[in-house]
């Protein structure tokens, strides 16, 4: 039934761009997925490290038969009007960074309830130095908390062509739960360093797996 609802959300236009893409990535990027990925017989919300432009793409292309709606920011998404056009019908959520606007949010739980699933990167920003992992922003765990939905971490390499783009999807998990007092500044910071940690985690599987 979910995998009906989503095909049925996608327009022609929408569903021929998602599958030239994902020939594109497949000649040119070559992503390896190390180790096993879970199944998405159902929305998750992916936590994933932020090295490059492309990092929505590879994820993307592991789960093409799905959808899967990557969180971008706004001053990329309003760029220029090819931009726009094309992140609008990649499905793409604009989230403003320079202004303390709850719209992704509303947005991201909109698309759950849809079944359709969030890519965001908890970074923020690329980590250009490519090294580790940068402090995580709490958005990823209030996102979690609002829609209850379970989170897959995910690692990926530093991609550069001709090599192989590779990353590693761990197993999903859900939040600790919530305090009776509800989504305190202390629970989202403790919450959201467990979605570090299980992101970090994943680094070894993906630079020793062949």
């Amino acid at each position: 039934m979910r995998n009906r609802a989503e095909k049925s959300a996608l327009s022609l236009p929408e569903h021929w761009l998602r599958q030239t893409i994902h020939v594109l990535v497949q000649v040119i990027m070559r992503p390896k997925v190390c180790g096993p990925a879970p199944a998405l017989d159902e929305p998750a919300i992916f936590a994933c490290r932020h090295t490059g432009f492309l990092d929505p793409l590879a994820l993307m292309n592991a789960y093409h038969r799905k959808i899967v709606r990557p969180l971008i920011a706004k001053d990329y998404y309003d760029k220029n009007r090819f931009l726009r056009a094309f992140y609008r019908h990649v499905q793409c959520i604009p989230i403003d960074r320079r202004r303390a606007s709850t719209q992704w949010l509303e947005d991201s739980v909109a698309a759950l309830e849809k079944g359709h699933s969030i890519l965001i990167f908890p970074e923020g920003k690329r980590n250009k130095s490519g090294q580790g992992l940068l402090p995580f922003r709490s958005g990823v765990s209030l996102l979690a908390a609002r829609s209850s939905i379970r989170i897959i971490p995910v690692w990926n390499n530093t991609w550069k062509f001709p090599h192989r783009y590779r990353l590693t999807i761990g197993e999903p998990f859900t939040l600790d739960p919530l305090p009776p007092e509800g989504e305190t500044t202390a629970w989202l910071r403790t919450q959201t360093l467990r979605i570090q940690d299980a992101v970090a985690a994943l680094e070894p599987r993906c630079n020793t797996l062949k």
